[in-house]
């Protein structure tokens, strides 16, 4: 079969696309950084087009939409496609609005490691599977994030749900709110396949009322600091990993593990060893004697987690974090949580809003608003090239660096680690 992937060059597309050609399949591909999108790349002998969720009317991926709906090729979203491809698979399905990155790579390499051979698709590449986004088992066993975005998660009838926590994000496709997001979950809950499991997070008030309102006849089984059970006593190791966040990240682990009867000096072993996925709160290397770091984290809740886990590691050292925002229509409504994110970074520099084509629209805010709204210690500096000078000439030994947001940010990290090359 022949499969054209629109936005081929996004992280988890990339991890399909490797999957289905694994399976004995064609797969071709557009995406704005090679090539661009045009009408001339669907082919007559194309059999099914997969949109990532990014493509939509108004993006310039959609005039190839529009001419594979003229030739009469079926177009679908890349959820839709994932959702067909484990529909009779042994689906681990990790959702909520963060940690799914880190707790599926903690699950994947845990099952992996007690032999059950999974395939696991992660949302961002990982060392231990040859820097790829993708490891392909032999056995039923899928371990994949499933993302709440455009209600992808929609398409996938799991076996079990790891369910981390529900807050306003994604508003671009939840305008009604938190009220719509919850919906969606509740909703979502409702797919489980008969006789499934769900691992919850107690703490997390959206979680218990989702679970509530589904009315699901799955077997629940609730992890955090304040779960009866899966707490954080359970936890009596050091991680590989940073901060409180990944702690309760363990947990859920802790709780998958012990309900798959896989041995828990396997699952120590695991989560002692692993560091992290790119881009979650990656180790860079230094400047200036500054240790650098980077991480994804674009949402106010991301935020805080890095940079409290980065704190609490380096108590001591004055903290210094680059933030690029990303998609005015996630940082108008939250303004006053991602000034407050910051509370205890030392100097925050703020690169401007980035206007995410075909999702977004430029709204009447700016980086400027939300320097204003945290203190003297923020500031904007807009071009890559004057942060960079800028943190060479007062970054020292008694400093960290954190780069934080959209993946172009973590240029700035690579570029000063290079200078002490």
């Amino acid at each position: 079969m022949k499969y054209h992937f629109i936005g081929i060059g996004g992280i988890s597309m990339k991890g399909i696309a490797e999957y289905l050609e694994k399976e004995g399949n064609t797969v071709t591909g557009s995406d704005l950084k090679t090539g661009g999108h045009k009408a001339s790349n669907i082919t007559d002998d194309i059999d099914l087009v997969v949109r990532t969720s990014a493509v939509n009317p108004g993006s310039p991926g959609w005039v190839e939409v529009e001419e594979a709906e003229k030739k009469g090729i079926k177009v679908i979203k890349r959820s839709e496609l994932l959702g067909q491809i484990t529909k009779d698979k042994k689906l681990i399905a990790v959702s909520g609005m963060h940690g799914k990155t880190t707790i599926t790579t903690m699950a994947g390499l845990s099952l992996i490691n007690a032999k059950l051979d999974p395939t696991v698709l992660v949302g961002e590449r990982v060392k231990e599977f040859n820097d790829d986004v993708l490891r392909i088992g032999k056995s039923d066993w899928w371990v994949a994030e499933v993302c709440e975005y455009d209600r992808s998660f929609l398409d996938f009838f799991p076996e079990i749900i790891i369910l981390t926590n529900i807050e306003e994000e994604h508003l671009d496709t939840y305008p009604g709110g938190l009220p719509e997001i919850m919906e969606a979950y509740t909703k979502y809950l409702g797919n489980i396949k008969e006789n499934g499991l769900i691992i919850a997070c107690h703490d997390d008030k959206n979680v218990l009322e989702a679970i509530e309102k589904s009315g699901t006849k799955a077997k629940v089984i609730y992890y955090g600091f304040s779960a009866e059970v899966y707490n954080i006593s359970k936890l009596n190791y050091e991680l590989g990993v940073l901060g409180e966040h990944n702690r309760l990240n363990a947990l859920s682990v802790i709780a998958l593990a012990d309900y798959l009867g896989i041995d828990s000096k396997v699952v120590e072993e695991t989560l002692k060893n692993f560091h992290g996925a790119k881009r979650r709160m990656e180790y860079k290397g230094h400047v200036n004697g500054a240790k650098i770091f980077d991480d994804y984290g674009h949402h106010p809740t991301e935020i805080v987690a890095t940079i409290s886990a980065i704190k609490e590691k380096y108590v001591d050292k004055q903290l210094t974090v680059v933030f690029w925002p990303h998609q005015y229509k996630r940082i108008k409504p939250l303004m006053k949580n991602f000034a407050e994110a910051f509370a205890l970074a030392d100097n925050v520099i703020i690169k401007p809003i980035f206007l995410v084509p075909g999702r977004d629209e430029k709204l009447d805010i700016s980086s400027e608003n939300i320097t204003t709204l945290i203190g003297e210690k923020a500031q904007v500096i807009e071009t890559d090239a004057e942060i960079v000078d800028y943190l060479k000439n007062n970054l020292d030994e008694e400093s960290v660096l954190l780069t934080i947001g959209i993946p172009p940010v973590y240029k700035i990290a690579e570029e000063l680690a290079q200078m002490s090359n």
